[in-house]
Parts: structure tokens; sequence; C-alpha cells
């Protein structure tokens, strides 16, 4: 409903008038403005499984110009408001405007209201619809047509193989220590964000906060170096979630944890950024890349991060271990990665810079402003070291290389990113040149792109050894990517060739070397 106080000065309520003030100022501060914790962990639950959510209010705006739903941008991929659009429910124009931002058809949403009008508006249209009476009951009917659980807590054997029971008692306990709460404090509920073979990541919430878990599933150093880096980074000019604690007491949950503050905001996990203008998805990756210019221009003595031993040979280092990762789980040979083995000790950059790298820099890993183009925390500091800046840069870049429907990492390379509006690999890499000052530009990006999908092939084959699948069809997933490795391999090697100076011929000028700033960049 939507409401047009402009001209009122008072209210009649029961006969008696009442200052329009007061009147709107209780209604601003009621019930109606403070969000239902059972849809609130619903949407938690349905984004943490890669779903996309959207909420399409009725509003209106107060006499101050803001809007009466105090809507939190951190929960929803896309907002559509009657009193910014001109449009309210059941009007059709409306829910075709939600659609098209969240880059779905009708047929893919599911449509949630309580008024029967504009129920029936969305399931003429062809949405899947329900009618909210019961807020439970419809969180049930919600999960039978998902198939997914939307309780809010962490998901049991029977809906995920992965998922992961945490213990309850000691949790809250240390929970109430460390953040100082009472005893009467709200229950811990938890949800289960991503597993790996490392680490499991899970959403809290307790006492009004909104808090990350990482917890370490093995033997490994990550924890220490990601608490480091956020403390040492903490108010320098990089953006991190505020860390809280490092606990490893194995009394707690069995095994070290990072415990940090959620950082409210938009995540992406599509490269392609649905439901975005080409103009906002253009500023994103750009603000991507500013950031992570701004993470090689940093000064590490600044932020007492100076005792970092620099790496001799770090591409070479990171050669030998991925190697040795790949023979250790190695089942049926691929001869891609047999070449590879041999090729990329050959063909290692002769000229590597030395900065403070993130390790995993990627557009899933970082924290964009509700409504800014502008990075607000980069995630996942665990692999973050001195070494060679292109990793990262590089690394940024994978999904330019691989398609869509690739299960190892989600690609954009079959998508017309001129129509997105998405930057090629050459303005990327145009954009860190200028910014860093790289005036000979990139010539060894072929090698780099190499290196990354090798690497990706022997982390799948390690991660898929164990299984059935693994020695299947899942295992000619790295059979795969290690090809597409080869052949940027390839690319390289006709790039070295082609730069080589020649003797002259009769009739011809030796060629003089000189290098293209991207060469063989296009995709």
């Amino acid at each position: 409903m939507e409401f047009s106080f402009r001209h009122l000065s008072n209210w009649q309520q029961a006969g008696c008038p009442v200052p329009i003030g007061s009147f709107l100022s209780d209604l601003t501060s009621g019930p109606m403005t403070r969000p239902l914790p059972v849809m609130m962990k619903a949407i938690l639950c349905a984004r943490s499984r890669g779903l996309k959510t959207a909420v399409l209010s009725n509003n209106f705006f107060q006499l101050n110009g803001d809007p009466f739903l105090p809507l939190d941008h951190s929960l929803f991929d896309v907002i559509v408001e009657s009193c910014r659009e001109g449009l309210s429910k059941p009007d059709p124009r409306i829910y075709h405007l939600c659609l098209n931002r969240l880059g779905v058809s009708a047929h893919e949403a599911v449509f949630l209201d309580d008024l029967e009008l504009n129920v029936k508006a969305a399931v003429q249209l062809g949405m899947h619809a329900i009618k909210v009476g019961d807020l439970a009951v419809s969180v049930k009917e919600l999960e039978g047509m998902l198939g997914i659980p939307l309780s809010g807590f962490v998901p049991g054997p029977d809906s995920a193989p992965w998922a992961t029971k945490l213990p309850m008692d000691r949790l809250t306990q240390y929970l109430r220590k460390a953040l100082h709460l009472s005893d009467e404090a709200d229950p811990v509920a938890v949800q289960q964000l991503s597993p790996s073979q490392s680490n499991s990541l899970y959403h809290l919430t307790t006492g009004g906060r909104h808090l990350l878990l990482r917890k370490q599933q093995k033997t490994s150093r990550a924890m220490e170096t990601e608490y480091r880096m956020l403390k040492s980074l903490n108010g320098s000019s990089i953006p991190v979630p505020e860390i809280i604690d490092l606990c490893e007491d194995p009394s707690v949950l069995g095994a070290p944890f990072l415990l940090m503050e959620v950082c409210l905001g938009r995540m992406f996990s599509d490269h392609s950024l649905p439901g975005l203008t080409p103009g906002d998805r253009r500023a994103l990756y750009q603000a991507m890349q500013h950031t992570l210019c701004q993470i090689h221009c940093l000064d590490t003595r600044v932020v007492g991060l100076e005792d970092y031993d620099e790496p001799v040979d770090y591409m070479g280092l990171q050669v030998r271990w991925w190697t040795q990762q790949y023979r250790d789980s190695e089942t049926p040979p691929i001869p891609a990665m047999e070449r590879l083995i041999q090729w990329l000790p050959l063909h290692l950059p002769k000229h590597q810079r030395t900065t403070l790298i993130h390790g995993s820099f990627r557009l899933e890993n970082l924290v964009f402003h509700a409504e800014k183009p502008e990075v607000v925390a980069v995630m996942d500091w665990g692999r973050s070291r001195l070494g060679d800046p292109l990793i990262d840069l590089t690394f940024s870049c994978m999904g330019h290389c691989l398609p869509q429907d690739n299960p190892l990492l989600t690609g954009i390379s079959d998508r017309g990113l001129v129509q997105l509006g998405i930057p090629t690999v050459e303005e990327v890499m145009g954009q860190y040149c200028s910014s860093m000052g790289l005036e000979e530009g990139i010539p060894d990006w072929n090698f780099y792109m190499a290196f990354h999908l090798f690497c990706l092939a022997a982390s799948h084959q390690g991660e898929s050894k164990s299984t059935i699948a693994g020695q299947t069809g899942s295992g000619r997933l790295a059979e795969q990517v290690a090809d597409l490795a080869w052949d940027f391999a390839t690319k390289e090697g006709f790039r070295i060739f082609n730069a080589m100076p020649r003797a002259p011929h009769a009739g011809t000028s030796p060629l003089k070397g000189k290098r293209s700033k991207i060469t063989g960049a296009g995709l």
C-alpha cells in the first residue's frame, strides 16, 4: 500500500486527531520495519547455495526522503521499490522489471507474498508462487520447491554429503566469552557456506551480530597466515574484514578456527554479473583491478610485515610444488601434464617483481559496496605471501579463458564481453600496466595462464583421486584443463620464436624482436 502525507498535518484515528509526525514515527519504528528471523535465515540459506534473491516492495518515501521500509542490501541481489520506479504490485511491469534485473525468466523464479492479488499476478506471468500466511509453513513449502533446507542451521547428512555438525554447546560457550554476551543472548544460528579439503566456512548469527567462522580441517599454516594478515592490514588502504580471534584450542571445535565480522555488501560467484547493467559490470571489474593494485603497491614495512621472507625463484618453487602435488595424486597419466612438467621449468619468467600477493585474488573473494562500485573487503588471505604479483593478476583473469559451464571454475569465455560491458583481457592488462607503470606490458602472459591451468588440473586430480567419479568422467576434466594449459604453452612458444632475432635474408631486414605489450591475450 502506498501513502502520501505531503499535505496532511493531522491523521484522524478513532475520531481523535493525531499529529502526523508522531504517527509516522510510530509507523516507521514499529514491527513492520523489523526483519522476520525465520525469513532472514531462509534468505541466508538460499544465498549460501548460490541462489539469487530479490525484494519487490510496495514501499513509500517518508517526509525526510528516506524509504519507509529499511532494506538490507547485503541480503539481496536485486531490490525494486515502488516509490523509486513509479510502479507497484500487482502491475505486471514491476514484476518484469525485477526479473530482468535478476537475469532470470519467470518460470525460474519463486515469488512469495502475503496478498492474494499479488500472488495471482505472479502466477499469471508464469512464476512459481507461495501465498504467505504462517511463516513456518511457507518456509517448508519453499524448501519443497527448492529442494534445500532453509532452517538456518548446519544441514544434516541427508541434505548434503559434506555437511558437518558443530558442537553447539562448546561453540556457544566460546562465543559468549569471546563476544562478551550474556547467558540470555539469542541462540547461535549456524549455516555452512562452503566446504573444502582444507577448511570449511560458516555463517554465525548471535546477539544481533553476523560472523564468519573458518574451521581448519587439516594441518596447515593458512589459518595463522590469514590471522596475521588481517591483523596487519586492518587500518591500511586495503579493505579487509575485522578479525576477532584465532582459536587454536582443539577442545572447542576439534580444530583451529578463525572468527571475523561479516562485511555487508554484495558478493558474486557468476563472473558475468547477471542482473547488472553493462556500465555497472565494467565499474565493478575496474574496482576489482584498482584493489589489486592497492595490494601490490603496499609497503609491507608500514604494516609490520617486513619480516616476511622474500622468496628466491618464486615461480620455480611454485612449479615444483604443484608438480609434486600432481605426482602425489596421480591416477592415469595425463599426456599434457607430462609435457607441462617438462616445459614450465624451462620457460620461467626472467624478470620477476616481488610484492605482497593475495594468492587467490578472484571475484568470489571480494565484497562490494551495496550500491557503489567499490570493494569493501578482500577475503581469504590464507595463501598470501611475498611473491610475483602477476600471479594475482593473471589468476583474476582465469574466467576469461574458461566457458560458463566449466565445472571446475565458472568462466565467461563464451559470453559476449563487449555486450555485457565486461573488460576484455587486453583491457584488464592495460589498466593494470598503466596503474603500476609497467611500460613493457606483460610479455609472459601465456606462461602465467598455462601455469594457472596446470595448477587447476593438478588440484582437481588430487580432489578426485579417491572417488570412482574421479577415475572416470570427473578425471577427464583434469585432462581437458591440462590440454587448455598446453594450448597456452604453445602460444608462448610461438611468441618466443617470433621474438627471436634472425639472420637477414636477401631483400629482407632482420627482425627487431620487439614484444607486444600483451602478446597472445586474445582468447
